[in-house]
């Protein structure tokens, strides 16, 4: 008899892959952990589908592994700029609007949708999650917060005799702050004023370059101040809060900056082109919606969504939650051209050679 049960047991096992391998499947690029699988498996479950999900840790990643042609992917969650770039190389399909029937029930915010239709991707693009960039600072330094909504961005730039600085080491981030600075618009192709930018990262004196780790440095007390993306600040902040931690740091978003956003869309060689429209659909149902915005702890794009993330249920009503407040100027970043991509990469390279 036990005999007989293991042979039924990897019989029904068998059975069950066959079933499994029989099911259309969806190949998902997004970032790493930007995405509930508890509601990626409920998706699988209404539609009898298998979810493949890779994630990756930047927009030049997934650019590589598009191109690469290894694996046709249905969806990937990229950033603006990197839309605005994958569009330019034609390697994404418009979205079919009429297939997003939930897309009616939501509405993007109104300060967010005027920046996208300025941009051109919009046809290509499912808004996903936004924010800003800005300043990650330590509250223990003495008198910089007041210093930061004195001087703004000058404080990231002309604050080194006082305080020690991490800059993001990015071409797109670096020089976008230092147009801020001066005042300049963040996808300026102006000679004059991209010189004007290279001359204030030059002469900052920054104490770190850096990525991912510039978080770390400025929490840890071995920076005052760094650059950082809103989602720096708002994955430290969470895990703090868990951890029942003291939260010696904060996050200053000068008057006017860099607001990023993330979208859903089709790559042109996607193999479940309607499928990968279901899985968007999906992800738009109010309470899908909701419940993602709340697992990934980014400011949703959807009024609706944003509204019920300020509510007592929720509790992301505090200041640095919202990336457009009254009062204040946003620019999106667009990718523009390979010209002036070469352009900023040098500036930032002798910029550094220059520190």
């Amino acid at each position: 008899m036990k005999r007989f049960a293991m042979l039924f047991l990897i019989a029904a096992a068998a059975l069950a892959a066959v079933s499994c391998s029989q099911k259309p499947r969806l190949y998902v690029l997004n970032w790493g952990d930007y995405m509930d699988p508890e509601l990626i498996a409920a998706f699988e479950d209404e539609y009898g589908v298998l979810v493949s999900y890779k994630p990756a840790g930047s927009n030049e990643e997934m650019a590589t592994l598009l191109r690469s042609g290894n694996q046709a992917y249905d969806i990937v969650v990229p950033s603006d700029y990197m839309i605005d770039k994958l569009i330019q190389e034609d390697m994404l399909q418009p979205i079919d609007w009429s297939r997003l029937t939930n897309r009616t029930e939501l509405t993007v915010i109104p300060k967010l949708a005027d920046l996208i239709a300025s941009m051109p991707f919009s046809d290509y693009a499912v808004p996903y999650a936004w924010g800003t960039i800005g300043i990650l600072y330590n509250k223990n330094a003495a008198g910089l917060s007041a210093y930061l909504e004195e001087e703004g961005w000058g404080a990231l730039f002309e604050g080194g005799a006082n305080y020690r600085i991490g800059m993001y080491d990015s071409p797109r981030d670096a020089v976008a702050a230092a147009l801020l600075y001066a005042g300049f618009h963040v996808n300026s192709d102006d000679a004059g004023e991209l010189a004007i930018a290279e001359t204030a990262l030059t002469n900052a004196g920054f104490d770190a370059w850096g990525e991912d780790n510039l978080k770390g440095l400025v929490i840890s007390g071995n920076l005052n101040m760094a650059l950082v993306y809103s989602g720096d600040y708002f994955s430290e902040y969470y895990i703090a809060l868990d951890d029942g931690l003291d939260i010696t740091f904060d996050y200053y978003v000068p008057e006017a900056t860099n607001v990023w956003m993330d979208a859903m869309v089709i790559p042109k060689n996607a193999q479940n082109v309607e499928l990968a429209h279901q899985f968007i659909d999906f992800f738009l149902n109010d309470d899908i919606a909701v419940r993602n915005a709340d697992y990934i702890g980014y400011a949703p794009c959807y009024q609706e969504v944003y509204d019920v993330l300020l509510s007592e249920d929720y509790g992301y009503d505090f200041p640095t939650f919202d990336p457009y407040p009254a009062g204040t100027t946003r620019q999106m970043y667009r990718f523009g051209s390979d010209d002036r991509q070469a352009r900023i990469t040098a500036i930032l390279e002798r910029a550094k050679a220059g520190n």
